[in-house]
């Protein structure tokens, strides 16, 4: 559930963000749509990405892509406001789905880049139905959907982004022994196990709570852990090299169980 303190920092971010769309794209933008924790109900302030996806009326000529980079420096002068997260793409790259395309515009970590990958996977294309939509119409009757690609998906991101996060958080990792990198670690591949097992997308809470009763009993501290986190709520755990030792072998455990 959002709370009226997030509600808040929503209604400030997308105002703002629209606002600096209009004033510096012109006719460039048909379609924004927020995904993501805003749409999910999860949206937790200091947090939370403003995630989306941002359909354009044509591709980007250097004139849009300066007008955009304008629009990133501009929304990031309020440091309060949730970073950008999102793809921008034309109306037919979103019918073709995320393997038709290469690289492209793409907001990641509140920066403006010409060319990533950024959230061009299945798991954008499958909570699109869902989202909020900020400029539009949203007909999205012929969305690209694959529910087998996406099963597919899941596994191969487990199988490199996750062990490769898992490798780093194992070695020298300073962070893992802080609150966040744990949360983000255990509620992040939930996640994706979540998916696996049931075809649908969940937010990082709602994961996190299925996984209690999914797995065995002896991951139900860690990932209470990571929920109370995320609720603003005290930690369960005393010692900090306990909470790294649990988060990484839950990491390690439910990686083997979405790449099975």
């Amino acid at each position: 559930m959002i709370t009226a303190g997030a509600e808040a920092t929503i209604d400030l971010a997308t105002g703002r963000f629209v606002s600096l769309l209009q004033r510096n794209t012109g006719d460039l933008i048909t379609g924004l749509h927020l995904v993501g924790s805003i749409a999910d109900g999860d949206f937790r302030p200091a947090m939370s990405d403003l995630d989306f996806v941002a359909v354009l009326s044509r591709p980007l000529t250097g004139e849009d892509a300066e007008a955009l980079v304008l629009v990133h420096r501009s929304y990031r002068t309020d440091p309060t406001l949730p970073r950008l997260d999102g793809i921008w793409l034309t109306a037919a790259e979103l019918r073709a789905g995320p393997d038709a395309m290469g690289d492209g515009p793409t907001s990641q970590q509140g920066d403006f880049v010409i060319a990533a990958r950024g959230n061009r996977n299945p798991v954008t294309w499958h909570a699109l139905p869902e989202a909020v939509t900020l400029i539009g119409p949203a007909d999205f009757s012929a969305l690209w959907q694959d529910r087998q690609r996406l099963l597919d998906w899941v596994a191969e991101n487990a199988a490199t982004y996750w062990r490769g996060w898992l490798a780093k958080a194992a070695g020298f990792s300073p962070g893992i022994l802080g609150r966040a990198l744990p949360m983000w670690g255990v509620l992040g591949i939930s996640r994706l196990a979540y998916t696996r097992a049931t075809g649908a997308i969940a937010s990082k809470s709602a994961a996190g709570t299925w996984a209690l009763t999914a797995f065995d009993p002896r991951w139900r501290p860690i990932l209470a852990e990571a929920l109370a986190y995320r609720r603003g709520e005290p930690s369960t755990y005393r010692n900090p090299f306990a909470r790294r030792r649990d988060a990484l072998a839950f990491v390690e455990m439910a990686i083997g169980k979405v790449v099975g």
